[in-house]
């Protein structure tokens, strides 16, 4: 007997088909899954250190990291920094949260207080989800602002150690962040770029093995530095609408990445060959960045522009300066010319999450 063919009903396709309408017409769906992923991913590491008592953030660093210790009444405590979150000036390098937000919320704890915000009262409640020492302008061996070089951040913990507000378990159980992000290099030139790299990371390597053996921190989380010739900064006004970065500039962060690698890679086996406890941790940034800018069309065209001249950024340096801010911060990648906006840092964030579980794997 020949099998009859069997169809399938026409009620059924229909759905079929209008399902698949509506996923196509509709990307934000498939988003949802991936903030829900994402969204999990950080209830596992709130659960993990709730097992294993609360951890304790310390971040060193400059304005990429920077929650606050920026001088008052200047760059990020003037309007219309902070628009986004938390809806005024807070000093933050951005429109909203920093990579310091996203990690502490990752870690599962509150973000921990900027160093300068330290108030009288209540101290114990204030630190205890650690502190900020990064301050925007600084950097390892020179400052383009008043505030205090990575050593000089290092030292105000330390004497906060020697005061008693940390003991040896409260550290046992923290890590580090350190974020240098290129402000040794503002004025460097291919000339004496090779020079001033080998001074850098001589200094930074020495600035990271304090944190670990006389602060006794035994977690680092090391940031290499970001693509600096994709910032619009360095890039120039063409690169608005071009896209295309200052590959000389580029160069020069490669080679200090390469260098920093290699720094870290010593830190650690000089650990093991002399059983010290503690262990350093690469973020790379360079490559978060470089993830991060490809979600976006004109992806170094900042949301600041000026309200006059052709000098494309927009710096709130002071309270007669005439800014203007784009419709929607959320859909552009950097604030001004240095700074990723909230959205850019979000996109940051998602592309640096991974690494952040080799905090968990050292255990």
């Amino acid at each position: 007997m020949e099998k009859r063919q069997r169809f399938l009903p026409v009620s059924f396709l229909f759905f079929f088909f209008i399902t698949l309408a509506v996923w196509f017409a509709c990307p934000e769906i498939g988003a949802a899954d991936d903030h829900r992923t994402t969204a999990r991913a950080r209830r596992d590491a709130r659960e993990h250190h709730r097992h294993n008592g609360h951890v304790k953030l310390f971040v060193f660093g400059d304005s990429y990291v920077d929650t606050g210790n920026f001088e008052p009444n200047n760059g990020s405590w003037l309007p219309p920094f902070g628009r986004t979150f938390p809806g005024a000036p807070s000093g933050r390098f951005s429109d909203g949260r920093v990579l310091t937000d996203y990690i502490a919320d990752f870690l599962g704890i509150r973000t921990p207080i900027a160093y300068q915000q330290i108030r009288v009262g209540n101290i114990s409640e204030q630190l205890k989800s650690g502190v900020n020492f990064a301050c925007g302008g600084t950097g390892i061996v020179s400052a383009i602002s008043k505030g205090p070089i990575l050593g000089d951040q290092i030292s105000q913990l330390g004497q906060m150690i020697r005061h008693r507000f940390y003991n040896h378990t409260d550290l046992n159980n923290s890590i580090a962040i350190v974020a240098a992000s290129g402000n040794d290099y503002l004025y460097a030139t291919l000339q004496n770029a090779t020079a001033l790299t080998r001074r850098v990371i001589k200094q930074l390597k020495t600035d990271l093995g304090r944190i670990r053996d006389e602060i006794g921190i035994p977690k680092v989380g090391v940031l290499l530095m970001e693509p600096a010739g994709c910032l619009p900064n360095s890039a120039g006004p063409s690169a608005m609408y071009s896209s295309k970065c200052n590959d000389a500039y580029n160069a020069i962060v490669r080679n200090h990445n390469q260098l920093l690698k290699q720094a870290v890679r010593d830190l650690i086996k000089e650990a093991a060959n002399n059983k010290k406890n503690g262990t350093f941790i690469v973020l790379d940034l360079f490559q978060a960045f470089s993830i991060a800018l490809e979600e976006y069309k004109n992806p170094l065209k900042p949301c600041l522009t000026q309200e006059h001249g052709k000098y494309p950024c927009g710096v709130s340096h002071n309270q007669n300066s005439q800014v203007r801010v784009c419709k929607h911060p959320e859909l552009a990648f950097f604030w001004d010319c240095n700074h990723p906006t909230q959205n850019g840092w979000d996109e940051i964030y998602l592309a640096l999450q991974h690494s952040l579980y080799q905090f968990y794997d050292t255990e």
